[in-house]
């Protein structure tokens, strides 16, 4: 794996690589989520009343992606600097399955309803709460990631 030795050599031996590449990969998941819940916030009507969460979500949507992008291609390059400790860390796997279900949620289930007219309150809830524990999830995954080897 050429590409796997080329990452994982300067990432490792390259002081600021893998510093820098942690940044990008923390402060995209800091703009993909928060991007995210500030449309659940909307949907929980806790926060941005003045707004619809269809508005919202068709002002961040682009920031969401756009970090999402960022957060795969870091968290790709963090993964080759370290192969043999991500494939037997056990947490990691859970936070990749995690992520998954996430983004699959949050680009059917949760748009749906936040783009909806009038949805339930009860549904609205509903929807926007699993969106929050399931981002978390993948934040904790990340976090302990780093702490069960």
């Amino acid at each position: 794996m050429l590409i796997q030795n080329a990452v994982a050599d300067t990432l490792n031996n390259t002081e600021w690589a893998f510093p820098l590449a942690e940044c990008i990969h923390i402060g995209g998941f800091a703009v993909g989520v928060g991007s995210i819940a500030l449309v659940d916030l909307r949907l929980l009507n806790l926060g941005l009343r003045q707004e619809t969460a269809a508005r919202i979500l068709r002002y961040t949507e682009p920031w969401t992606v756009i970090a999402m992008i960022f957060v795969a291609f870091s968290g790709f390059m963090l993964f080759l600097s370290q192969v043999g400790i991500y494939a037997i860390n056990p947490i990691f796997p859970w936070k990749m399955y995690v992520l998954a279900a996430a983004l699959i949620y949050n680009f059917t289930v949760h748009r749906r309803v936040a783009t909806m007219k009038d949805a339930p309150p009860v549904l609205s809830k509903f929807v926007a709460a699993i969106s929050l524990l399931l981002w978390v999830s993948v934040v904790f995954g990340g976090i302990f990631t780093g702490f069960l080897e």
